[in-house]
């Protein structure tokens, strides 16, 4: 399997790669974009990756409404545009390059053992028939018995199989049983991450033949797949104008038959050939009709088989996802921990089924609590891996030392020691001493903690502390600060899929709307976050989360 990924090419860091591992990867400026690029010039959500998958594996790109364009190669990109590795893009005047590295699967060991030999003389090709059209043109089919009765063949040798591996044998049994002048046959798929021929099934007459390299013509088998042409080539070593012709030579083809697998809508999928040794016994052209009449057949089984194959692995994905929500819900709290004097209110909800924010309760031996909420860069699966081996340190860290900077500095040291390869993870620390009615704040570059006095003015704290997110710096150090919690006041804790929600529009929340909200806030904790929770989704008005949401809101009882 083949991995693609992003390498910076100018700028301080120069030679960065970004593994193009999800399915959309979001490139700018904010920290929970999976590619992330801190210049000014740069939007906060600039562009998009999208890399398909169960299809054709294209890779396309798509700028998102960014203030300064998206380039590929010099062109402003202004619709979805499907990019090539070593296309180079400029984002924002940050120049990147699209690569793709990657160990061969199974199915690419197996095309190792394939021998394509370059050929490109055209005077071995005798007959064609274009697929892209219909085969009789006038109407009338002087092979239709023929057909009928090899694709009546060929529909028994395959079955009702929906096994993608399966149908490829099959398919060569069929093609044996239906030419009896072919000494091999054999199937070639197009890798969908790669774009190479792959062998998935060969079968020859005699068994000596079985072991070994299979020798085929690389520039037939393209010129079948790119013109959607099936090609007969009659007595290719005979023929005296390709005697110099080493290639075929080493081939050994007498006489061959080659017709693509394509679909309907042009994508061809893959390519069947037989051939033969035997001058005397070689093909003609009513044989390659036929063949390619089965090419069109056998393109609908392997689609079905991949279709089929497709929905098994999104169903097998789905539950393996499904399982992946169940335990990170399990590391959550299921319930506010009872603080004398205060009510605690939480809320969390994640993009796709699992996420990357997480928020945490700490009670610790001299009676404090502490409230924990962070947010790992980027989204699903990965995310949420980073984000369960954050929350045992931070458990571990707050309830084993008493001084919150320290227990801080202790957190992202143990991040930076698991080398996420770039992910990082902001997180606010807030610790409530309800006998001195004092909270001690720490702030890992994460959005200020809103609060609202009794008199309804809501305060941002924190913000301005300058301490960097977990797995920035191993060294880094982190300051805190100590407020009072007068009766009646409310801490409010979130992560930006709150206030950097986003209007049909693509305008954020912001902090503006966030604190008018708190403003007329004047009740328990649950009554604040359900105000603050309805009133972002009346914003973004049925718009597609697409970041993960977290909340904690602690009110003191006046």
């Amino acid at each position: 399997m083949y991995t693609y990924y992003l390498q910076i090419e100018s700028g301080p860091n120069a030679g960065e790669q970004f593994p193009l591992v999800k399915e959309r990867t979001v490139i700018g400026r904010h920290p929970s974009c999976e590619v992330m690029i801190p210049e000014s010039s740069v939007s906060r959500q600039h562009a998009s990756i999208t890399v398909a998958v169960g299809g054709s594996g294209a890779i396309t790109l798509e700028d998102m409404s960014s203030r300064n364009g998206t380039f590929v190669n010099g062109e402003q990109v202004r619709t979805p545009t499907l990019l090539s590795v070593g296309d180079e893009l400029c984002i924002g005047g940050q120049q990147l390059v699209l690569g793709a590295e990657g160990v061969p699967d199974e199915r690419e060991r197996a095309a190792e053992a394939t021998m394509f030999i370059d050929s490109g003389d055209e005077s071995m090709v005798v007959s064609q028939v274009d697929l892209s059209g219909p085969l009789a043109k006038d109407g009338t089919d002087r092979n239709a018995s023929a057909k009928l009765h090899a694709a009546h063949e060929l529909e028994v040798a395959i079955g009702s199989s929906l096994d993608p591996e399966l149908v490829p044998a099959r398919l060569v049994e069929g093609l044996f049983t239906i030419f009896s002048k072919a000494e091999r046959a054999f199937v070639l798929l197009i890798d969908r991450e790669s774009g190479r021929p792959v062998l998935r099934a060969r079968k020859t007459r005699s068994a000596d033949d079985e072991s070994g390299p299979l020798m085929l013509s690389r520039s037939l088998i393209e010129k079948v797949a790119r013109g959607r042409k099936a090609i007969l080539s009659a007595d290719a070593v005979g023929d005296s104008r390709l005697n110099m012709n080493e290639s075929i030579l080493s081939c050994h083809i007498r006489s061959v038959m080659c017709a693509p697998i394509g679909r309907g809508d042009g994508e061809v999928l893959g390519v069947l050939q037989v051939d033969s040794q035997q001058l005397s016994d070689s093909f003609v052209p009513d044989d390659l009709e036929v063949l390619a009449s089965l090419a069109e057949q056998a393109a609908r089984a392997i689609e079905q088989a991949l279709a089929h194959e497709d929905r098994v692995r999104r169903e097998k994905l789905r539950r393996d996802l499904d399982v992946a929500r169940q335990v990170q819900q399990g590391m959550l709290p299921k319930h506010p921990p009872e603080v004398p004097g205060y009510d605690i209110f939480d809320f969390y909800s994640p993009a796709r089924q699992v996420g990357g924010d997480y928020f945490d309760y700490v009670p610790l031996p001299d009676g404090r609590m502490v409230a924990v909420l962070a947010d790992v860069s980027g989204k699903g699966v990965s995310a949420a891996l980073v984000m369960a081996s954050l929350a045992s340190k931070v458990a571990l860290a707050v309830a084993t030392e008493s001084d919150m900077s320290q227990a801080v500095a202790r957190i992202n040291a143990g991040f930076c020691s698991n080398s996420w390869e770039g992910r990082f993870a902001t997180a606010i620390v807030c610790a409530i001493d309800p006998r001195s009615q004092r909270a001690t704040l720490v702030n890992a570059g994460h959005l200020p903690l809103a609060l609202r006095h009794p008199d309804g003015t809501v305060e941002l704290i924190g913000g301005d502390l300058g301490c960097l997110p977990f797995g920035w710096d191993a060294e880094a150090t982190y300051r805190s600060l100590e407020f009072d919690i007068e009766p009646g006041s409310t801490l409010v804790l979130y992560s930006d899929g709150i206030s950097e929600a986003m209007d049909i529009e693509s305008e954020i929340y912001d902090f503006e709307r966030l604190t008018a909200v708190l403003a007329g806030a004047d009740g328990s904790a649950e009554e604040t976050g359900r105000r603050i929770i309805a009133d972002v989704e009346r914003y973004t008005a049925g718009q597609v989360q697409t970041d993960d949401m977290c909340l904690i809101c602690i009110h003191r009882q006046p």
